[in-house]
């Protein structure tokens, strides 16, 4: 294998309850509802906030629409980020790994359904730029289908010049899992960050699932 693509939120930073709870408030203040756990899990998590509004509100949104509504509930969410500093940090062990792929010349890119607001906050407040190439990122930008249509990954390949299958792909959700397999990502891993043991039972093409990066040596020979 000759390059690495990570999924962010939920693959590279445990944020899926930061998320939840910025949608519930958001639901809650602006949508005048609630998410039920099936929705966050079928029609949230992995989506860019095209899909998800357009859900809620039952209509195809405009661009124009979804950059404000948007960045009305990831302001909320960087809030909540900075307020839970003890958390606020990279997956146990990825450090480690970053490290190691460049040491070693693996190409890497991350393919994020995160507008550019959020990319830059994680930019900025993990330091990224010591291992990505900011420009080369893949990230929502209202332009890019939502997975698990497979652009999101191919376009991450392509910026680094590489064909899907030389590629790995980290992901955390059931729809970024589909958007690699449907991308003919050689090799898929599953991460799991909630605390059910059997989230990706019914995937039968995972090559591995982790809890975290520490052991990670294994999953790129």
């Amino acid at each position: 294998m000759k390059a690495v693509i990570f999924d962010f939120n939920g693959t590279m930073f445990f944020d899926s309850e930061k998320h939840e709870q910025a949608w519930k408030q958001y639901g809650e203040m602006v949508l005048n509802r609630k998410i039920s756990d099936e929705e966050f899990k079928n029609h949230v998590h992995g989506r860019n906030n095209l899909c998800i509004l357009s859900y809620f509100k039952e209509r195809e949104l405009s661009k124009e629409e979804v950059d404000i509504m948007g960045e009305e509930k990831e302001a909320i969410y960087r809030k909540l980020c900075l307020e839970d500093k003890d958390n606020f940090k990279l997956v146990d062990g990825l450090v480690e790994f970053l490290d190691y792929l460049k040491e070693n010349k693996y190409l890497i890119n991350i393919a994020t359904a995160s507008g550019i607001i959020n990319v830059k906050f994680f930019f900025e407040s993990f330091g990224l730029d010591k291992w990505f190439d900011f420009e080369k990122i893949v990230y929502g930008n209202g332009l890019i289908k939502s997975k698990p249509d497979p652009e999101i990954f191919l376009k991450a390949a392509q910026n680094l010049d590489i064909n899907p299958q030389d590629c790995i792909v980290f992901e955390d959700s059931h729809s970024g899992l589909g958007s690699a397999k449907n991308a003919n990502i050689a090799r898929i891993i599953g991460v799991n960050n909630t605390e059910d043991e059997n989230y990706f039972d019914n995937i039968n093409y995972l090559f591995d699932v982790i809890k975290n990066f520490k052991d990670f040596k294994h999953l790129i020979s």
